[in-house]
């Protein structure tokens, strides 16, 4: 089995064995509800039972009230949402009712339009759950990074004599504060970008790394050659010899 055959064995297995835990209810209401049009023609031809069970759940949890006890009450307040929401995303991936305008189509095919603004300006109005749903899942900032950064944020923000702070308070001041430390990193980031540079001795120094960069970059060489061998050759002395193909 060759590099690549054994990359291919063992993403199938670890796609398998993970698949539960990456595509959560906010994952698969994401993808549903994204105007990009792949994703959306995409969503649109693999629409699953369990993508519709996850938005369900979703906009229970959102917007349902918790404390109704009586469970006749609670699944009569219910069905109408639900009901609403689903003939909502009918006419969204359908793109029927207020959704059949070309204009608004034709504006998310930017790349560089989020997709919970296009909500905002498209659905939010138009809509009594989808738009609202859309805008609460597709701006969250998804990965392991911003958990970090909106965790240590919030630790920072409640220090103190603010221990007492609302949880609803401290969401809000999060939210900003973490926003604006993804902009000014992201800022930094492009201005490396643009001097040709994307890490320096003091990313290392961060990472720890400093030690494990020499035998990082023999592994990165490693499993390209690797990679790359069955489409060239070479002499024993390494000395190019073309395609074997």
């Amino acid at each position: 089995m060759d590099c690549f055959e054994d990359f291919k064995y063992w993403y199938k297995r670890h796609w398998t064995y993970y698949r539960s835990q990456l595509l959560t209810d906010y994952v698969r209401v994401a993808y549903l509800l994204s105007p990009n049009p792949k994703v959306h023609a995409n969503a649109k031809e693999n629409m699953e039972a369990e993508g519709k069970l996850a938005m369900e759940r979703v906009l229970v949890k959102l917007f349902l009230p918790g404390y109704i006890e009586d469970n006749e009450v609670w699944e009569r307040k219910k069905a109408p949402m639900v009901d609403e929401l689903f003939s909502e995303l009918k006419d969204f991936q359908q793109k029927l009712g207020y959704f059949k305008k070309m204009s608004i189509w034709i504006a998310a095919e930017d790349p560089n339009l989020p997709s919970y603004l296009w909500h905002q300006k498209y659905s939010l109005i138009f809509t009594k759950w989808l738009g609202k749903l859309a805008c609460i899942v597709l701006s969250k900032m998804l990965g392991i990074g911003e958990a970090e950064r909106i965790w240590k944020v919030n630790k920072q923000i409640r220090g103190g004599q603010r221990s007492r702070l609302s949880p609803e308070k401290t969401k809000k001041q999060s939210t900003i504060a973490a926003a604006h430390s993804l902009n000014k990193s992201l800022a930094k980031s492009a201005a490396t970008k643009r001097r040709g540079k994307l890490m320096d001795d003091k990313d290392f120094q961060a990472l720890e790394l400093g030690e494990f960069v020499c035998l990082l970059y023999c592994y990165v060489l490693a499993h390209f050659y690797c990679l790359t061998s069955t489409s060239i050759g070479y002499r024993s002395g390494g000395e190019f010899t073309g395609s074997t193909n």
